[in-house]
């Protein structure tokens, strides 16, 4: 009977797969991937997708293609897009935020330091 009641008490003290203590925990970030750079950056939960998309933006070497909106795509699936106020979220491990490319040819819309860049490329001086 102690033999039994020692084996039941080693059998509690391991862990069940289904104990919300073993739950995969979220990441403390959500991971967007640029599609001109190929970087991914990452971003605090609740950063919403038009300011993560200017800082993405923004560290991309002038006359490179810009982000226009995020989006969560999967394999099989319909892309869920973000839009400027929206908060970024994530729907799982088979989902991926990624920018979306301007599919229109021309003169983008630069932002801030992306402005500089293309100034001091472009062999104008500034402070």
């Amino acid at each position: 009977m102690a033999e039994m009641d020692k084996q039941a008490s080693q059998t509690s003290d391991i862990p069940s797969s289904h104990s919300p203590s073993h739950s995969p925990s979220p990441q403390p970030f959500l991971e967007v991937m640029c599609k001109t750079s190929g970087i991914t950056r990452r971003f605090a939960p609740g950063t919403k997708a038009g300011f993560a998309l200017s800082l993405i933006n923004n560290k991309l070497d002038a006359g490179t293609p810009l982000g226009v909106y995020i989006e969560a795509v999967k394999d099989g699936e319909e892309p869920i897009n973000f839009g400027p106020s929206s908060v970024l979220l994530s729907y799982g491990t088979a989902w991926k935020l990624q920018t979306v490319l301007d599919g229109q040819p021309g003169v983008k819309k630069r932002e801030g330091a992306q402005v500089m860049k293309l100034l001091r490329a472009s062999g104008v001086m500034v402070n």
